[in-house]
């Protein structure tokens, strides 16, 4: 006999949510770039041999051939909306929930984007006798912006709303009791995983390169790219680490910079449990995280969480190794101030 996995969403509501998903995230861009590609092929013999390619607040500052935007279609159409489906479904699994309903709203958003934007670009372009000619494109984003939100909106609605079953409640490996009068104080460290924190290394190093070379080069924009790694290494040392803390007082949790941080007073939490997590499925990521349905977070890697359900508003997760004891000794002393009270 096998029993339902309560961590995962009922088999009926996953499989049409999948399969509306890939009409969505994979039908759509197939769909919109394939007509894309061929308007475009067949305005080719209206278009001038160069058109623009960029516009900068004087008009158009950059232009090269037409068949450039056949590329920028294929990549932004339909390449990202396919990295989109790919990782969705890759890391979403058998968990489904609103971070992979708006993942497919935003690839089918994306391509229709992407396919207004390109034909927008080159029908203002059809016919002009002089590339020095060409109009603005002020009109053409904001019509492609409105494809976006047209589209993802229709995409969001048509997938089905589903919520994944409670998550599986994880139970302590002992039974917490405090004595009257014991201060038991729980600490720890959440981090990313070493994969997660080499690839992030790896990109701030690549950063620093770059940013070292153009300076010393004396690379127009230079000075760009190294206010860009200072945010990058500042952002890094504040969301990949958090000390967490479990007192008499409450809940507290900060990076190792002091910021951010959060503090829980135990007369705000109702309750407290120790369950198992999907980070891309439940939050639709890693790091400070909120949830479709409103649960925020410090969401570093998939399995025990500790969930703090509190007063008048949304519970508050955070993954962390020993989740079980922490959180059957924040229920403790949540069980003796309602006791004494």
């Amino acid at each position: 006999m096998t029993t339902h996995d309560l961590t995962r969403t009922p088999p009926s509501q996953l499989r049409r949510a999948r399969l509306i998903f890939f009409l969505v995230a994979v039908v759509v861009p197939i769909a919109s770039t394939v007509i894309g590609v061929i308007v475009l092929l067949a305005w080719l013999p209206s278009l001038p041999a160069q058109v623009a390619t960029h516009w900068g607040v004087d008009g158009a500052d950059a232009f090269g051939p037409a068949s450039a935007y056949l590329w920028i279609l294929l990549a932004v159409g339909l390449g990202l909306p396919a990295i989109m489906a790919i990782i969705t479904l890759a890391a979403v699994g058998a968990h489904w929930g609103g971070a992979a309903r708006l993942m497919g709203a935003l690839a089918a958003g994306l391509s229709v984007f992407a396919t207004a934007l390109t034909l927008g670009s080159l029908a203002i372009q059809r016919e002009l006798p002089d590339t020095a000619d060409v109009p603005g494109i002020g009109g053409v984003i904001a019509l492609s912006f409105g494809a976006l939100l047209v589209v993802g909106g229709i995409a969001w609605a048509v997938q089905p709303r589903v919520r994944p079953e409670s998550g599986r409640v994880l139970l302590p490996k002992h039974v917490v009791h405090i004595a009257e009068g014991e201060r038991v104080v729980w600490v720890a460290t959440t981090s990313m995983p070493r994969a997660a924190l080499s690839a992030l290394l790896v990109l701030l190093l690549g950063l620093v390169a770059l940013a070292a070379y153009m300076l010393a080069a004396g690379v127009q924009g230079g000075w760009i790219v190294a206010v860009v790694v200072v945010i990058v290494a500042v952002a890094m040392a504040a969301t990949t680490t958090f000390r967490v803390r479990v007192t008499p007082e409450g809940f507290g949790a900060r990076a190792l910079l002091g910021w951010p941080r959060v503090t829980i007073p135990l007369d705000e939490i109702e309750s407290t449990r120790a369950v198992d997590i999907s980070p891309f499925g439940e939050f639709g990521g890693w790091g400070w995280r909120i949830a479709v349905d409103g649960r925020t977070g410090i969401i570093m890697r998939r399995g025990s969480a500790i969930e703090i359900t509190r007063r008048d508003r949304h519970p508050f997760i955070v993954t962390i190794d020993g989740a079980e004891d922490a959180a059957a000794l924040l229920q403790a002393f949540v069980d003796n101030r309602e006791a004494t009270s």
